[in-house]
């Protein structure tokens, strides 16, 4: 006698065998352990992410190891928690956690680029040339990895390959002040001091705080023979930030050389005026003392 089948019963019915059964259970646990885990990854995250932008680094710290003992190839934990040992300076630990995210995904240009960075901590130039390098051939339009890039050979003093990175950066990021400033220092370098002078109003319409490019248009001025025009520049530096040493360095240089110039035609209530606002600027400016007690009143 055979027994009937019910074939419109699921194979984990009545009639199924305890091998069925187990395979069924065994995968509707893993489905439900894979989302728990899935779920508890997500939530490390969050709060690892939380906790780094309030400034809770540590907590944060905690927050992304945990995820990493659950998965030790996420991507995210990896950068995170390599970037806040490089917040602590640990170097030698963030590049071993970046090496490890640039091995889980070769493509990871945030991992490159701090790489990169790191070379430069180290000073090892020429690995950060290259690292920099390998972000832009992974993504063409990376405009950091270009800005490092530009600034490398401004550094070794190459300006042509430097405005060329730097246009490049550019045009990949118009809106960053920095890169407009760091394509005009590369003109300057060039002599090219129009280009440079656009370059830097351009940094300057982005950020109207910007001392260095304020700074260095003052030079433009000065060595065009617009001496007021340059001091007026150095002057504004101060109104935005009273401790700028290059623009003090700047004005006590110019002062000076402008009442040394004063003595030498018999200008001498002249010279002391200049020697005088020397002072205001870099109280211990010695040659302006020293004129001052010989000279001053």
């Amino acid at each position: 006698m055979t027994l009937a089948v019910d074939r419109r019963r699921p194979f984990y019915g009545p009639r199924t065998s305890t091998a069925r059964r187990l395979l069924w259970l065994g995968w509707v646990w893993l489905v439900w352990t894979q989302a728990l885990w899935a779920a508890d990854i997500d939530d490390l995250l969050f709060r690892g992410a939380g906790a780094h932008y309030d400034g809770r680094l540590e907590e944060a710290a905690g927050y992304f190891e945990e995820a990493l003992s659950i998965d030790g190839a996420n991507e995210y934990a990896l950068n995170q928690r390599a970037l806040l040992y490089a917040k602590a300076r640990d170097f030698a630990a963030a590049r071993k956690l970046f090496e490890r995210a640039a091995a889980v995904d070769g493509r990871n240009t945030f991992a490159f680029m701090w790489l990169g960075i790191l070379d430069l901590q180290q000073g090892d130039l020429a690995q950060a040339f290259a690292t920099f390098e390998r972000v832009i051939q992974i993504d063409p339009q990376h405009a950091d990895a270009y800005y490092f890039l530009g600034s490398l050979c401004l550094f070794r003093r190459n300006p042509s390959k430097a405005i060329a990175y730097l246009k490049k950066a550019q045009a990949a990021d118009s809106d960053e002040a920095d890169t407009h400033f760091r394509l005009a220092k590369a003109f300057h370098n060039a002599d090219m001091t129009a280009n440079a002078l656009l370059e830097y109003r351009r940094a300057l319409d982005l950020n109207a705080h910007h001392t260095r490019a304020i700074n260095a248009i003052g030079w433009i001025y000065y060595n065009r023979g617009q001496v007021q025009e340059a001091l007026a520049q150095w002057r504004k530096t101060l109104d935005i930030n009273e401790r700028d040493r290059e623009a003090r360095s700047n004005l006590s240089k110019v002062y000076n050389d402008l009442a040394w110039q004063a003595l030498q035609e018999g200008r001498i209530g002249a010279a002391v005026d200049l020697w005088r606002q020397t002072l205001e600027v870099d109280s211990g400016n010695k040659a302006a003392r020293y004129y001052l007690r010989r000279h001053g009143s």
